[in-house]
């Protein structure tokens, strides 16, 4: 079989497929976007219910009630609708990444490997984008939030991302070249995996293993660091929320939740990071219908 010229390669390239669904994946974002935009008025409404509850007025109470029913509705139609269009997606991009990769001469071992990289491309684009996107609109929001309650906090939570930033750059660079090596190894397995040798199925196993290694703890270094920083944010907004002339009891309880959630989204950073890395050099060995060469 001869091999396909570059035009015909992207013609009957896997991402295609995306291309094709283009706004059906941008539906189920905006709906996910939301769903984020409900989360993130949740401390706002228990904020407004607490005060108003205390004060004897309970209308307050409404907002809550109708946010969550909303968020309920736009959450289920998100997970039926999504659920759906990328299980299909990842079946046809799999039809079409064999097709084009066995015209290329890539090997049947390598092909395995590839369609189980479109398998965590479809899972990236189903759950971790929409975690991106949570972690954007809550951050931010969070953010606005702070500052409209006091805005000495939203300045002290602001201020941290810079060196938060700083290591994440810096551990996210060196987590891409990681996913290489860790992808290219996984690449060779079902090769490994053929050859008799134990020692053979001990150095690749080994290597897999240490790559790993290597990725989780660049994630804990990042983790850990972002973690004190948040920590002494977090210590700031209690001491200062407690000490505001006037403030009332539900304010409180939503600049620490605002707080909170700054600090479970500035946790998911490292993940993101080291994934983003990892599904861009998935993408270019799916693209690729050339073998990959190995490195020294």
């Amino acid at each position: 079989m001869s091999n396909p010229g570059p035009q015909e390669g992207r013609a009957h390239s896997p991402l295609r497929q995306l291309q094709s669904r283009r706004l059906r994946i941008l539906f189920t974002y905006t709906l996910s976007f939301f769903e984020n935009i409900c989360e993130l008025l949740y401390p706002w409404a228990i904020g407004a219910a607490v005060n108003g509850l205390i004060a004897g007025d309970a209308k307050w109470i409404w907002p809550l009630i109708i946010l969550w029913i909303v968020h309920v509705i736009i959450g289920l139609a998100r997970q039926l609708y999504d659920t759906r269009l990328f299980s299909r997606l990842n079946a046809d991009m799999s039809v079409r990444a064999v097709e084009l990769q066995r015209a290329g001469g890539v090997s049947v071992g390598r092909i395995s490997a590839r369609v189980e990289m479109i398998e965590e491309l479809i899972v990236f684009l189903e759950e971790d984008f929409p975690l991106i996107l949570s972690a954007a609109v809550n951050l931010l929001g969070a953010l606005l939030f702070l500052f409209l309650y006091d805005g000495l906090s939203g300045v002290v939570f602001l201020g941290l991302f810079i060196p938060i930033a700083l290591i994440n750059f810096a551990t996210g660079r060196r987590a891409y070249e990681t996913n290489k090596l860790l992808n290219s190894e996984w690449e060779r397995q079902v090769n490994a995996i053929n050859d008799r040798r134990k020692r053979r199925w001990r150095l690749h196993f080994g290597r897999m293993a240490k790559w790993r290694i290597r990725l989780s703890d660049l994630n804990a270094i990042s983790w850990s660091s972002a973690q004190l920083l948040v920590m002494i944010a977090a210590v700031f907004i209690l001491l200062r929320s407690t000490s505001l002339p006037g403030i009332q009891a539900g304010d409180i309880l939503a600049m620490l939740a605002y707080a909170f959630i700054i600090e479970q989204r500035v946790d998911e950073i490292p993940g993101i990071v080291q994934q983003s890395g990892r599904l861009a050099d998935i993408i270019r060995r799916i693209k690729s219908p050339r073998p990959e060469q190995r490195s020294s």
